[in-house]
């Protein structure tokens, strides 16, 4: 009988594992896209989950915490893109944030979309003096201005690949996979991006990204961690409010 007993707890146990290795088989092979958008090339697969032509506009509802309290400075941020000339088949554009309850002016941001990866820096603006002559306005050139690859094709969950390099740190970045969202803009069907950020300190953040076809992000969650008498964790959180397509 013992023998018995210990047969039918084996053969549940079994039967356990195999419903658990058929629903994470099943989980793995979730399609990240839809069966039209998977028919795109990497090339348009890029293009529809980062749109940058000229006239887009998005509008996000932001909040802020401070190691886990509330402190919301910026209540909404706009992000608008601008024209650049193409380098042959790389597609590039400048964004630009604003936030209509703050003077801040962050820099702007160069896009760089290739057939298979788009990349993000800093844009380098060069202004007319009174005088006529040109004048760089950017920073000088050095670790700001190098160029972090924010969306890899194919998009693999789960496969790393570098971020950003900086003193004191490193920076991974891999998509996490398919997620449904519900936004004041609508609801979407995303492809979410992790970008880990580890200290040499000990220290780490996490940034998350999702990004929806047609329209580009539609969430964000970012996090800095930094010492000013004390450790302090600000996290940051956006959802998209409105967006606008460019006018035909």
């Amino acid at each position: 009988m013992k023998s018995l007993k210990i047969s039918i707890a084996t053969a549940l146990l079994l039967s356990i594992s195999a419903c658990q290795q058929q629903h994470q088989s099943n989980t793995a092979r979730q399609p990240i896209q839809s069966p039209a958008l998977q028919q795109l090339s990497s090339a348009d697969l890029l293009a529809s989950y980062y749109p940058v032509e000229p006239g887009r506009s998005w509008t996000y509802s932001l909040e802020q915490r401070q190691n886990g309290e509330p402190k919301t400075k910026f209540r909404s941020m706009q992000m608008r893109a601008e024209a650049l000339p193409n380098e042959g088949p790389v597609i590039q554009a400048v964004l630009r944030r604003s936030y209509p309850d703050s003077t801040i002016m962050p820099k702007p941001t160069l896009v760089r979309r290739y057939g298979d990866r788009v990349e993000l820096s800093h844009y380098q603006e060069t202004v007319v003096s009174a005088f006529g002559l040109e004048q760089d306005q950017s920073l000088s050139e050095g670790s700001d201005y190098r160029y972090v690859t924010v969306l890899k094709s194919p998009f693999d969950p789960g496969k790393p690949w570098e971020g950003r390099v900086f003193q004191g740190g490193t920076e991974t970045i891999r998509v996490v996979g398919p997620e449904s969202l519900e936004t004041p803009a609508g609801r979407f069907e995303t492809i979410k991006v992790e970008h880990h950020k580890q200290y040499a300190n000990g220290k780490e953040d996490y940034l998350y990204y999702w990004y929806a076809p047609g329209v580009g992000m539609v969430k964000l969650y970012e996090e800095l961690t930094f010492f000013y008498g004390k450790w302090i964790k600000f996290e940051s959180t956006g959802v998209l409010s409105e967006w606008t397509k460019p006018q035909s």
